[in-house]
């Protein structure tokens, strides 16, 4: 059975109505409208780039139709001439909402200890360069195409911010709706200062939270959490735009097994109050302070 068919078969979704009652004059408050996207069916894509094959993926077969994309190395201003000049086939913007950190999540608490941030904060130096910024990208189907292209409108949030914060803050919070899927390819020298496949800090913050998607998709040079099963007999090839044209493959989470870690609790990034420094150091790396 072909990736695509498997999705369509197994996970297809109607639209979302929120997403479907957008007009490009509502006064529906960005607050209103971030809490009704993620009580929506999520992708999270982090290291994402300008690569959309998840999106297509997931979107053609309306499987998903809303994403999560986070990058710390890719400037808003390269993404949105990206969009412009490249875009998604098919697609085109029908309304960009510029969002703010206290329309995202207003306080979120951290799952790695103050050691592990400081190995982060000493690799990731070099790279974190960018303004941070966040904006809510609603596209709509040309209307030359009809269902078999894929979805009517898909909703990604682009995120210019560290994606295993973005895991943590977003989907690994007591408040968080279970994720969907997850993308991991690890870029090697590409900027990364973790891994985001196995036993990397991103790993290391579902298990402290049991938070896990529900479907890995992995691409070949990337080894699958622990507790995940490759869906077998599936064909496919990459699409064009695949990054770097990795094969990728689909892993599904084994809801049998219980897969949360029970370290003593002093290892757990929960801090006391006698540690509220090192909290907020934590904190204040892995940020979201996207724009003022």
């Amino acid at each position: 059975m072909e990736l695509a068919n498997f999705l369509e078969h197994h996970e297809k979704e109607s639209m979302p109505e929120w997403l479907e009652a957008i007009e490009l004059d509502d006064e529906v408050s960005n607050a209103v409208r971030v809490q009704n996207f993620f009580s929506s069916k999520l992708v999270f894509y982090p290291g994402s780039g300008s690569d959309g094959q998840p999106v297509q993926l997931f979107g053609s077969n309306h499987a998903c139709h809303c994403f999560v994309y986070a990058d710390y190395g890719l400037s808003q201003e390269r993404l949105e001439t990206e969009i412009t000049n490249h875009g998604f086939e098919g697609y085109s913007t029908f309304k960009r909402i510029h969002l703010k950190k206290c329309e995202i999540l207003s306080h979120w608490q951290p799952h790695l200890e103050a050691d592990e941030f400081k190995k982060a904060q000493e690799k990731s130096k070099d790279w974190v360069d960018i303004s941070l910024y966040a904006f809510l990208e609603i596209l709509q189907r040309d209307t030359s195409l009809d269902d078999t292209h894929g979805a009517k409108r898909l909703a990604i949030l682009f995120l210019g911010a560290d994606g295993i914060a973005c895991y943590d803050a977003l989907f690994c919070q007591q408040h968080s709706m279970p994720l969907f899927g997850l993308v991991l390819q690890d870029h090697g020298l590409g900027g990364n200062y973790d891994r985001f496949g196995k036993d990397g800090l991103m790993e290391r913050v579902a298990r402290r939270t049991n938070r896990f998607p529900q479907y890995l998709l992995v691409a070949n040079n990337t080894h699958a959490w622990q507790g995940y099963m490759k869906v077998p007999d599936l064909n496919f090839s990459v699409p064009i735009g695949a990054m770097h044209h990795h094969n990728r493959y689909l892993f599904k989470h084994l809801n049998d097994v219980d897969l949360k870690s029970s370290p003593k609790k002093s290892t757990y990034a929960y801090f006391t109050e006698t540690e509220q420094s090192s909290r907020s150091d934590v904190e204040g790396f892995f940020t979201l302070d996207l724009q003022a």
